[in-house]
């Protein structure tokens, strides 16, 4: 599981209290905006995991953040109770679990794909039909262009690959000619 069990807790109270409060999808969204910002800035990482600076100080500065990202009441909340238990460092394992524990409460499931040519909107949406048909849920999907596949396409949904690419049916191709 990616982050610790303290981070999924930490999620699931948010997911909880965002749904309850209609604003689900929302907050996860902003949650995760925060939290790239968190990895994307080495200089903030550093002032706000610095044990140097005050814990009213590192709480400030994100309240500042916070507030001026347009950060709803909610999410400024949980990022200031984060920060005062000095969780702040999981707060990107906070938002992948909000991710998956959100996505598990619509029904949805992310799926990524991995072509070798880029596919037009009809194609993408066939796809998330067959793949809706084969996981019985909503398809969210990331579409990526990968031209070492040759041809054909890779599907990641969930712990689940599907690899149909012509790289690996030339793998396959290979092997059972090899112990043939």
């Amino acid at each position: 599981m990616i982050g610790g069990e303290a981070a999924r807790r930490y999620a699931r109270a948010l997911v909880d209290i965002a749904e309850s409060r209609g604003v689900l999808d929302e907050t996860g969204e902003a949650l995760s905006e925060i939290a790239g910002q968190f990895q994307g800035n080495r200089e903030l990482r550093r002032v706000l995991l610095n044990p140097r600076f005050a814990r009213a100080e590192r709480v400030k500065i994100l309240d500042e953040i916070m507030s001026a990202s347009g950060a709803g009441e909610l999410l400024r909340n949980f990022v200031r109770v984060v920060a005062e238990k000095d969780r702040i460092g999981e707060l990107s394992d906070m938002a992948h679990s909000y991710r998956q524990l959100a996505d598990e409460k619509r029904g949805r499931v992310r799926a990524q794909v991995s072509t070798a040519y880029d596919l037009d909107a009809e194609a993408i949406e066939g796809l998330r039909e067959k793949l809706s048909e084969i996981t019985g849920s909503e398809v969210l999907m990331e579409v990526e262009t990968d031209e070492t596949l040759i041809g054909g396409l890779v599907c990641r949904v969930g712990g689940v690959v599907m690899d149909g690419s012509i790289k690996n049916q030339l793998r396959n191709l290979r092997n059972t000619l090899i112990t043939s």
